[in-house]
């Protein structure tokens, strides 16, 4: 499975570079999971573990689970107050109703059947429980992979015949999408809310060595393009960054969705 290869083959480099920049998402994904003390937290492809170390000092039970071996392996050495184990998420080993919580920080666009994964990570909710996903915003406002897309596609790039084809990867930076994936779910009182920061980087070959070591489907494109062709890449990404300049570093816009829903029943007090 190509997700699981790449994410194995670029854990210690995600943990590095992207982890900096999906943590910005951590505290307002459990709170849109209303994730407090004593709370039974599942995080789906949890990575490295960092969405659930911000619940375990929350004081939350927390439980991670991830499809890359060397992610789960990662995650636990990084964070020994937490439970982590291999899982797929559209087949998880947990009875119904286990969590009172079920977080997912950018896996929604990973997972090749999304309204399946979804489904199973609301069939391990307890009734009156709470599940939030994030995901990234559109290019435009997502610069980041905005810049790199665009360097792509400026310098001709060729389609990769190996390489798998994959769910849309902006289809839920939509919010009526994002509200429909969850509403398909059953869940109820559905929201989506939108998050923007900056992120700064030293210079253009920091942030490029970043990307190819976190950004697992489109540092595999670019990868398989010829000598020729990756250096027309990274000249256009060298001049679309030089745009961001800001007092001697890079500054990235940044923006993602968050989208939560809350099983139907009654929960055990929690709100």
């Amino acid at each position: 499975m190509f997700e699981k290869a790449a994410h194995d083959r670029i854990a210690d480099s995600y943990h590095a570079f992207f982890v900096p920049i999906t943590e910005h998402a951590a505290e307002p994904l459990l709170d849109a999971a209303h994730v407090g003390r004593g709370t039974r937290v599942l995080d789906v492809a949890t990575g490295s573990g960092i969405v659930a170390a911000h619940a375990g000092a929350r004081g939350a039970s927390v439980v991670g689970t991830d499809i890359s071996p060397r992610m789960v392996s990662l995650a636990a050495r990084l964070n020994p107050g937490c439970t982590f184990q291999e899982a797929d998420v559209e087949s998880m080993p947990f009875p119904e109703g286990s969590f009172d919580s079920v977080v997912c920080a950018f896996g929604v666009g990973h997972f090749p059947d999304s309204g399946a994964a979804v489904a199973e990570c609301a069939r391990v909710l307890a009734a009156g429980g709470w599940l939030a996903l994030a995901w990234w915003d559109l290019p435009a406002r997502n610069r980041l992979q905005g810049v790199l897309l665009e360097a792509i596609q400026e310098a001709g790039a060729a389609t990769v015949q190996q390489l798998p084809s994959g769910p849309p990867m902006f289809r839920y930076s939509d919010d009526d999408e994002l509200r429909n994936l969850l509403s398909s779910a059953a869940l109820g009182q559905v929201a989506v809310a939108s998050h923007s920061f900056k992120y700064g980087i030293p210079n253009a070959d920091i942030l490029w060595d970043g990307a190819m070591g976190s950004l697992a489907r489109t540092s595999a494109l670019l990868l398989a393009q010829p000598s020729e062709t990756q250096r027309r890449i990274r000249s256009v990404f060298d001049r679309l960054v030089s745009g961001y300049v800001s007092g001697g570093r890079i500054e990235l816009p940044m923006a993602f969705k968050i989208a939560s829903g809350r099983r139907p029943g009654t929960s055990s007090g929690r709100s």
